[in-house]
């Protein structure tokens, strides 16, 4: 039995949403694998990776659209130590049982922090940073956190715009696209991996695009949100730049809380290093939470790519 299939096999059934095989198929296809530890028929811990080959040898990424792949363990009844040698055994043997890369990028979850196993193979990590809202569940009082323009903007865009949901992911992926061009930023977004992602997210009703729509039926601003049994996560969205300061995107921010109150108890913002982009999450009253980003290169020419690509994207 391969890893990809003892995972399917033996997987937890509260795995988070980027975790889910539905979800892997859709933004990485054949090209996802997992180390699993299994002991007798019950999976003790996992790293998940995406992987691709080119005549330079393997390369291991993020796929588009995912917040987090990497370790999921458990850890419960156990003190700090043991914890931590427990962290460290499971870390050391999963980090053994990785492909050999020419070059390696892994985003992990929060709340994963013990990286010294992968420091001691010769990885590298960088400290990325989200915004979460802990608790959604009552959208009247974390109101009260949101700044004042959040405030002004929600209550300008309510008499502005009327808020639904929309199947049409083509004229959602051409929204997107369209901001990026006339901000002038080289983003990639694949429109099937798109496509595949809402379409597995709609199949199991645990993903949505909401629209915010003028009395002309035209798209103001629009919000792919998905969710799991514990968290909300916002993978991606636009606005329609000719409206103008429309308040559109903030008013769908706050409509996808009082729709998804009863289901989930967070809501992540999945961050971001840019710093306007930053901002407005932290408007929300979102709590800022850091995440690891681990790393490694093994070719001369792979580095040099990297310190270009690095240069042009370093914010992002």
């Amino acid at each position: 039995m391969t890893g990809r299939e003892a995972y399917k096999k033996l997987l937890w059934s509260d795995a988070p949403l980027f975790h889910q095989p539905f979800w892997l198929d859709a933004v990485a296809k054949d090209q996802w694998n997992a180390a699993v530890i299994e002991e007798n028929g019950t999976m003790n811990a996992y790293y998940l990776y995406a992987f691709r080959k080119s005549v330079l040898g393997t390369h291991c990424y993020m796929p588009e659209l995912t917040q987090f792949l990497g370790p999921a363990y458990r850890t419960e009844g156990l003190n700090n130590r043991e914890r931590l040698n427990h962290e460290t055994k499971i870390l050391e043997k999963l980090c053994s049982m990785l492909p050999p890369a020419g070059d390696f990028s892994s985003k992990w979850q929060t709340g994963y922090y013990n990286w010294l196993p992968f420091y001691w193979a010769g990885y590298k990590q960088r400290v990325r940073y989200t915004y979460v809202i802990e608790d959604i569940s009552k959208p009247e009082i974390i109101m009260a956190d949101f700044s004042e323009k959040i405030v002004r903007e929600i209550r300008k865009a309510e008499k502005l715009f009327v808020v639904s949901e929309t199947t049409d992911v083509q004229r959602f992926y051409q929204l997107i696209m369209s901001g990026l061009k006339r901000k002038n930023i080289d983003v990639k977004l694949n429109f099937e991996i798109l496509k595949r992602a809402f379409l597995g997210c709609n199949e199991n009703d645990c993903g949505k695009i909401w629209i915010a729509t003028d009395d002309r039926q035209l798209w103001a601003a629009a919000i792919f949100v998905t969710w799991d049994k514990q968290t909300a996560y916002y993978i991606t969205g636009a606005k329609d730049d000719t409206f103008g300061n429309s308040g559109a995107m903030s008013l769908l921010f706050s409509h996808a809380f009082h729709e998804l109150k009863d289901k989930v108890r967070s809501f992540d913002f999945e961050g971001s290093m840019i710093k306007g982009v930053e901002n407005y999450f932290r408007s929300f009253g979102a709590s800022q939470q850091m995440f690891f980003e681990i790393g490694a290169l093994r070719t001369s020419l792979l580095k040099f790519k990297n310190i270009i690509s690095n240069f042009k994207t370093r914010d992002k």
